[in-house]
């Protein structure tokens, strides 16, 4: 470039003379690409190949220098019928300049041939033709698809039956880039597929036959063609498995360029089994409106662990799939209302496949088929039109974990009341947030107050027409009840004190030697007894009200705590069982969330059993259930507990 700059720089230079300088550099800069590309490929070959292959290259360049270079050598007699004639559009082609040929993989020919491979030789000479496209002065070489599907009608009739079988690797096929050994061998096992024979043959050969039939090149209509592509599928897998990874895909694209739904209205059942997408199936289902059923799909795609509550078992399991499906439909009719799709929420939704282009790997003229139309392959897999565009939506699964979650959380709370289970959970608006944060539309329907009564109606219409009630609390006996009513005690000291010294002589004769044979008199156990026994209860509290004053300090009224602000957030049993918690417990509360209680209750000289159970004790006043067991605190209710310690620690 540097030195037909210089040249150009010069002056005097006719245009000819231009002319001739512009085709040396060119000329110059060709011969150093091919040299470069030669000595590259024939660097590790042996000497005597590197030579032999440089005087070639030589040969040609004198050749091509002296205008004698020539195409690969075709018989140029015909059949008495041409096929050019009456084909203005054909002859223009045929008398095209030289320079416009074509030129096919060189392969030599014996001088004498039988009629057929004449036949067959003049007949590919003519359809590699068809891919000159002559306009004015101009010659110009034609879209592939175009010249595939008119080459391939022009052969689309033709029979052969060559003898030997040629080899072909190439990665996709088409009429002009093989050889004519190789279009023999394609003609040939051709014309056995279409007597119903499928010869095991090489990749390329079975793919330009799908080609053809993409194309419907030698078929009457489209139903033709769809079938006799499902044959070829079903004959040819088993030496050519490609086949199971590009027809399920170019028939659903058949199936959406081609009306062919009278014959085939329902094109899964002619495809069969084929790998599912994940959750396909559930999908499926629930975009039908299904729920039965679902209960191990919602608890693997949850936020909530259901299965790690301690209220799943084998018993339960079937209780909460069937109260969760009576709750989703109910969402369902919830949502429709407001335009939502329950099965997006559930699963994922379906989105434009942004790599899928019609019939990928295939060569197909789309001005050939009936026309693009939106069809509904299945709940996964439907073709549509995107600004004015072909599309193919795929499912993309994105359950929303958050809303599922609360689902599972709501009704087994609600079932924990119906079956009188002792531990309760409440489900969280939060879970739901999350998974809404800017979706307008979804917060808006979740914040609605009918919202929350959906699932607990639902259960409790499922537990009432089942005949699920919680089972009746136990009455306390009499004895059992506790009486809160004061009682007068009074105490006769004087025998208390008689008591007492009978009691001393006792101890002392109770510590005897060892070796002490005596037996123990009993006279004073029995003495003691009636003393005793003459102490009735009654006579017993009534004297204890005499001297109460003695030996006990005056008694206070104590007003009753009203509910801290600090706890307002929480529910009100929550609120009763913070209130009751004195400092000592709330501080053992924190240490159990820190995972450092048996340190702390050392420190504070506490005995952890003990403190265990006072606050156990307030719980089971407040809602009916302990929040510490062995130990630990209860999963339920961590969340709770925290919230009290925390709501303490920033009152501090």
């Amino acid at each position: 470039m540097g030195e037909f700059k210089k040249f150009i720089q010069t002056s005097g230079k006719t245009f000819d003379e231009i002319k001739k300088a512009i085709n040396d550099l060119v000329n110059r800069a060709v011969d150093n690409v091919v040299d470069t590309v030669v000595n590259d490929v024939t660097e590790f070959a042996p000497k005597d190949v590197r030579k032999k292959v440089r005087q070639s290259v030589d040969n040609i360049r004198k050749t091509a220098a002296s205008g004698g270079y020539t195409s690969e050598k075709i018989p140029t007699e015909r059949p008495k019928t041409s096929v050019t004639e009456n084909n203005p559009e054909l002859t223009r082609r045929k008398n095209a300049p030289q320079s416009s040929q074509i030129y096919y993989p060189p392969e030599a020919h014996s001088e004498n041939i039988s009629p057929q491979e004449e036949y067959m030789l003049t007949k590919i000479g003519q359809m590699r033709e068809l891919e000159i496209c002559v306009r004015g002065q101009g010659i110009v070489k034609r879209a592939v698809e175009l010249t595939l599907a008119e080459q391939g009608d022009f052969m689309a009739d033709v029979e052969d039956d060559f003898a030997r079988q040629a080899f072909c690797a190439l990665p996709q096929p088409v009429y002009a880039a093989m050889s004519n050994s190789q279009l023999r061998t394609y003609f040939t096992w051709r014309t056995d597929v279409r007597r119903g024979k499928y010869p095991k043959t090489d990749k390329p050969y079975v793919l330009l036959y799908c080609y053809e039939l993409l194309n419907k090149v030698g078929v009457k209509n489209s139903v033709e063609a769809f079938e006799k592509l499902l044959e070829v599928w079903e004959n040819c897998k088993d030496f050519a498995p490609y086949l199971n990874t590009l027809m399920p895909r170019w028939l659903r694209d058949f199936y959406a360029f081609n009306d062919i739904t009278e014959k085939y209205p329902d094109i899964n059942a002619v495809l069969g089994e084929q790998a599912e997408i994940r959750f396909e199936r559930e999908f499926t289902e629930i975009d039908a409106g299904n729920y039965t059923g679902k209960f191990e799909f919602f608890a693997e795609n949850s936020a909530y662990d259901v299965k790690g509550s301690i209220f799943y078992s084998d018993k339960t399991k079937p209780l909460l799939e069937a109260a969760c499906e009576r709750a989703l439909y109910a969402l369902d009719d919830y949502f429709k209302a407001r335009d939502i799709d329950i099965s997006e929420l559930l699963c994922g939704k379906l989105k434009k496949d942004y790599s899928w282009t019609p019939f990928r790997d295939a060569i197909v003229n789309l001005d050939r088929t009936d026309g693009f139309r939106a069809v509904k392959i299945s709940a996964s897999v439907r073709y549509c039109v995107k600004r004015g565009e072909p599309a193919l939506e795929m499912f993309d699964f994105a359950p929303s974990k958050g809303f599922i979650g609360y689902l599972l959380k709501s009704v087994e709370a609600e079932l924990r009341i119906k079956t009188g289970f002792n531990r309760r959970i409440v489900p969280k608006l939060q879970m739901l947030q999350n998974d809404f944060k800017n979706r307008t539309k979804l917060m808006n329907a979740v914040s609605e107050p009918d919202f929350l009564k959906i699932i607990p109606k639902a259960v409790d219409e499922y537990c009432a027409e089942n005949g699920i009630v919680p089972p009746p609390k136990a009455k306390k006996s009499q004895e059992e009840t506790v009486q809160y009513s004061a009682q007068k005690v009074e105490i006769d000291v004087s025998k208390l004190a008689e008591i007492r010294d009978k009691s001393d002589e006792l101890a002392k004769k109770l510590i005897v030697d060892e070796e002490t044979d005596e037996p123990i008199i009993t006279e004073d156990f029995d003495t003691a007894e009636q003393i005793v026994e003459q102490i009735s209860d009654d006579d017993f509290s009534a004297r204890i009200d005499e001297v109460k004053e003695e030996f006990s300090p005056q008694e206070e009224e104590i007003p009753v705590q009203s509910g801290n602000p600090m706890f307002e957030d929480l529910d009100p049993d929550w609120q009763t069982f913070a209130n009751n918690l004195i400092p000592i417990q709330i501080e053992t509360l924190k240490a159990l969330l820190d995972g450092n209680v048996k340190e702390f209750c050392k420190e504070k000289n506490l005995l952890p059993e003990t403190v265990f159970e006072e606050i156990n004790t307030e719980a089971l006043s407040a809602f009916g259930d302990v929040v510490i067991e062995c130990g630990e605190l209860v999963p339920d209710y961590s969340g709770e507990v925290e919230k009290i310690v925390k709501a303490v620690l920033n009152r501090k």
